[in-house]
């Protein structure tokens, strides 16, 4: 989007409000019965004159140029009609001098701008399972270098002794932790002239795209249980970057296709026997498998089903396809360290392919992750469908 129409449409946001402002002290006056106060009419008058300065500028701004596709009529005239009629919301599609709306591709009309589409807000992907930040996961941004590092120690062992009896010697390990960042990019090439006509539409939709499509990636190797990705050209690939269930040792097998609830109570031990805190803890499973669990009934008497409210023996179910159909995660994830490194930011390049008169949009940043203790996440896997 322009920077005149940028300001066009700020002027039209501030004209709008202050109108709701004049029309809610006329409100208050009469259903009251009186006249304006001291207070009311030093601000009537002070939103009257901001009105009437946001008009001047308005028109300034849309000028000859710009009118109201359709109509004759200026933005000005619009708004002034829209707020004088009492309307809560006003709608304004504006076409430059010289361009037509667009059409209904039909035979009989192509090309005649006869019948105009009305464009409604675009549609945005369906995204599933966008949960890194819902779980608990701390993500950190703007980490300096290239390497993170957690010293870590084993425990020390203490011992009874009778009186006047050597100490044996305990001793405490020391180690380390350590997560790289992997390269993570996202990046698209679009050209002026969609840019241009579009009115910045377009480039809204791929700066907002663009860290969504990031936020998949991460999404995809933090609840990932294989450790693989399908790429582009149908192969199965190593993720660079693996999660707390990839590999773990620490699993619960479940007899059936479903987990009973003891069963459940078992990972949920698994946790605490480990020294791990529950609070803060969360399940991870897939859409699939909480609705199956919220059919689930606890006993035969009580009406009670095994996932009520999105919560399964009193922690909260977060939900993502990445985790797989037969798996439920459960862990604290403030055990799972995470965290871009250095600068994040979507750069347009308006020079690389200045030949095809397109702009790149790209995205470079690093990723890294480490699990800081595994015994804080638990792994249950169902017995698979004949």
């Amino acid at each position: 989007m322009k920077k005149g129409e940028k300001n066009l449409r700020a002027l039209i946001e501030k004209y709008q409000a202050n109108s709701e402002r004049i029309k809610a002290i006329a409100e208050t006056i009469e259903s009251e019965g009186r006249e304006r106060n001291e207070t009311e009419e030093q601000e009537y008058r002070t939103l009257m004159r901001e009105n009437e300065v946001l008009r001047m500028k308005a028109a300034a701004l849309a000028g000859p140029a710009i009118t109201v596709a359709g109509s004759e009529e200026t933005v000005e005239r619009q708004i002034l009609n829209a707020v004088g009629s009492g309307a809560k919301s006003i709608s304004i599609r504006l076409t430059r001098a010289g361009e037509l709306a667009d059409t209904m591709k039909t035979p009989a009309v192509e090309g005649t701008g006869i019948i105009a589409v009305d464009q409604q807000e675009m549609l945005k992907p369906l995204r599933a399972g966008l949960i890194y930040d819902l779980v608990g996961i701390r993500i950190m941004t703007g980490l300096p270098g290239n390497v993170i590092r957690w010293p870590k120690h084993g425990k020390a062992v203490a011992q009874w002794a009778n009186e006047g009896e050597r100490a044996e010697d305990s001793k405490i390990d020391f180690s380390k932790l350590e997560t790289a960042p992997r390269r993570l990019t996202c990046a698209i090439p679009v050209t002026r002239e969609l840019l241009e006509s579009s009115v910045g539409v377009v480039e809204s939709a791929i700066r907002e795209e663009i860290p969504a499509a990031i936020v998949d990636k991460v999404n995809e190797a933090m609840f990932s249980t294989t450790g693989k990705y399908q790429a582009k050209d149908g192969t199965e690939k190593d993720l660079p970057i693996k999660g707390p269930f990839v590999g773990t040792k620490n699993k619960v097998n479940f007899a059936g296709e479903l987990p009973t609830r003891k069963e459940l109570l078992r990972m949920k031990a698994k946790l605490a026997a480990a020294g791990i805190r529950l609070q803060g803890s969360a399940w991870v499973m897939t859409e699939a498998m909480k609705a199956a669990l919220e059919d689930v009934k606890v006993d035969a008497g009580s009406g009670r089903f095994l996932c009520e409210n999105d919560m399964i023996l009193g922690l909260p179910v977060f939900c993502t396809s990445y985790i797989g159909e037969e798996n439920i995660g459960l862990g604290n994830f403030n055990y799972q360290a995470a965290g871009f490194f250095n600068s994040m930011v979507v750069t347009a390049d308006p020079y690389t392919l200045l030949r095809e008169n397109s702009t790149d949009f790209v995205l470079n940043t690093h990723f890294g992750t480490a699990t800081l203790y595994e015994e804080a996440f638990v792994l249950g896997v169902c017995k698979k469908t004949a």
